[in-house]
């Protein structure tokens, strides 16, 4: 039977089948992802992009006329776009919904007109469009869309007829990128189009969404199932994949594309001038966020580091089964970190409205210098589920096991939002710990595991030591102000004036429940670092092995004061000294230092 026509209800339930067919297929895309870099996550990013529009489809009932729903479509691919091939996806979606604009139904014809329209602003989108990836299978397919329609009124010839151009073109991108010849695959992003395009076909022909099952339904797998990469993480030249939504009024959309290309790679400024989904590779996201805001407020902000990514997938220890993360406020140097592998998911810092992500658009140092400045005190913020979701998710493809160890769950929502998205990427699979402290004694902890999954300890022990090591945990911090703990509601007004009256200060602790408490009161300065070493000598007696690690707020003296004290009594020379996160300054304030210890 002839399909002479399409409605806003068949068009959704073809785009979601198409959806449930890339979906079904994202992990061969992960598999033999190499370009623009080879992180294995384009399978995943263009599903989750999809997922958004399936998602958003599903509210709307599925229904309405092909322009209400075209519109639903791209902003919904808009909203959830991520990566490359999901920006490109997202544009592409945008000018589908231009061609469809005002429209109930649509012929051949006007679908050939609205993918001409969608195959230009794909291209549009990218600063330096490459042949050979996804862009030329969208345009292959869409010229022979153009060609053919006005030889036939039925769309089930028609998208039959350019599912196969599409393979075609799909067959020969090694031929145009020597990366993909080398490797020996085809693009991740254009096999991820076809078989969104396959997808689509299937329910053209049969009006079936749920049947497409993989030992069903025959794919189109061109090339090697798997990349051969001989790849070294030094040729990655940018580190962070950037992309967050830019609402204004007059986006210059191409200026940005001009400007922005000088900021890093794979530049993708997708949507409109009311609303945009910008992609850059960019060593520097905050340089980035500065020059754009000037035009726009920045929504869903997001970076991947690129370098771990790609650690992850092509050089880690294949004996390596369990991947450790936590968050932000866990205060250890980066170069440990790295070392132990740890992967971490960023909290959000609002300083006078403007949302950054900790310590990747911003640094403490910086934080501290804009405190000062601040109109209104400054809000932590748990990250956002979605970003534990993708960090799960990229994990779990690469390792039996996620132990994700976060800040208090008193004091914070971060240990619930990853406790949510763990159960929602595996119930069996991720391991989400509330640590119920903060900051270096948080940081304690993660190098401690860190070190024991370095030295091969299984997941059971792994978890009974984790636990010993919250129980024994202690950490004492030291205040030169009360000012920002009244600020922050850890301390009541009326104590606050009371405390400046009497020129005395607490020292703050954690409680076993993770709470922040009172544990004595001093005068100001030395007579208060005083007493936070009485505190931390009389733990560490209990401790056969008592590790140290100091942080300070804007206070290098006090924290080398705690260190030589450490050092002289413990005989301790490897102690951890850093600027704390604004986890802890935010609310401790300038001249704040906190001493963690804890028995390994």
């Amino acid at each position: 039977m002839q399909i002479t026509y399409l409605d806003g209800r068949q068009f959704s339930r073809a785009i979601v089948a198409g959806y449930q067919w890339l979906h079904e297929k994202q992990q061969r895309l992960n598999d033999i992802n190499v370009y623009p870099v080879p992180d294995g996550d384009t399978g995943t990013n263009m599903a989750f992009t999809m997922q958004s529009v399936a998602e958003s489809l599903h509210a709307n009932n599925l229904d309405g006329s092909i322009g209400f729903i075209s519109d639903t479509i791209a902003e919904s691919a808009l909203n959830g776009a991520r990566g490359n091939s999901g920006a490109i996806l997202a544009q592409f979606f945008f000018g589908l919904a231009e061609g469809f604009k005002g429209r109930i139904k649509i012929t051949t014809g006007h679908f050939s007109e609205a993918v001409h329209r969608a195959v230009e602003r794909s291209y549009e989108a990218l600063s330096s469009p490459r042949e050979g990836t996804i862009l030329t299978v969208i345009k292959d397919w869409g010229n022979h869309v153009r060609k053919i329609a006005d030889s036939t009124h039925d769309f089930s010839e028609l998208l039959h007829s350019s599912l196969q151009a599409a393979k075609i073109s799909l067959e020969e991108t090694p031929k145009k990128l020597k990366i993909l010849a080398k490797a020996r695959v085809v693009d991740a992003g254009a096999q991820g189009f076809v078989y969104m395009l396959e997808g689509i076909f299937h329910f053209i022909k049969t009006g079936k969404i749920d049947d497409l099952d993989i030992k069903k339904f025959k794919s189109s797998d061109f090339g090697s199932d798997t990349a051969e990469i001989d790849y070294s993480i030094n040729e990655i030249t940018y580190r962070y994949c950037t992309e967050f939504y830019l609402v204004g009024e007059k986006i210059p959309t191409k200026f940005l594309r001009d400007e922005l290309s000088e900021f890093g790679d794979s530049l993708i400024v997708a949507g409109s001038e009311t609303r945009s989904r910008i992609h850059i590779h960019t060593d520097n996201p905050r340089q980035v966020f500065d020059f754009v805001q000037q035009f726009g407020q920045i929504k869903d902000q997001k970076m991947d580091d690129m370098k771990q990514q790609h650690f992850d997938v092509h050089e880690k220890n294949h004996a390596e089964t369990i991947a450790l993360v936590t968050d932000s406020s866990c205060d250890l140097p980066e170069e440990i970190l790295k070392k132990l592998n740890v992967h971490t998911v960023p909290v959000r810092i609002y300083l006078d409205e403007t949302e950054y992500v900790d310590k990747v658009t911003i640094q403490p140092e910086e934080f501290y210098s804009r405190l000062k400045e601040a109109k209104n005190f400054p809000k932590t913020s748990q990250p956002p589920a979605k970003d534990f979701i993708r960090v799960f998710e990229s994990l779990s493809r690469r390792y039996e096991t996620v132990v994700s160890i976060q800040l208090s769950g008193a004091l914070s929502g971060t240990y619930q939002a990853g406790l949510v998205a763990g159960k929602r990427v595996s119930e069996d699979g991720i391991r989400v710990i509330d640590s119920k402290t903060t900051c270096v004694a948080l940081g304690l902890i993660v190098k401690a595991a860190g070190e024991a999954l370095k030295s091969g300890m299984p997941l059971n022990d792994l978890l009974n030591c984790i636990d010993r090591w919250i129980k024994c945990c202690k950490m004492f911090v030291s205040v030169m102000t009360v000012e920002y703990l009244v600020r922050g509601g850890r301390l009541n007004r009326s104590r606050g004036i009371l405390a400046n009256i009497l020129n005395l200060r607490p020292i703050i602790s954690i409680s076993p429940e993770g709470k922040t408490k009172k544990v004595a009161t001093t005068k100001p300065g030395l007579p208060s670092q005083k007493k936070v070493m009485e505190l931390v000598v009389e733990e560490a007696a209990k401790m056969q092995n008592p590790q140290f690690s100091i942080t300070h707020v804007e206070s290098p003296g006090t924290a080398e004061w705690y260190r030589q004290e450490i050092k002289e009594i413990f005989d301790k020379d490897e102690i951890i000294v850093m600027p704390a996160s604004p986890a802890l300054g935010a609310h401790a304030g300038p001249g704040a230092a906190a001493v963690a210890v804890m028995d390994l």
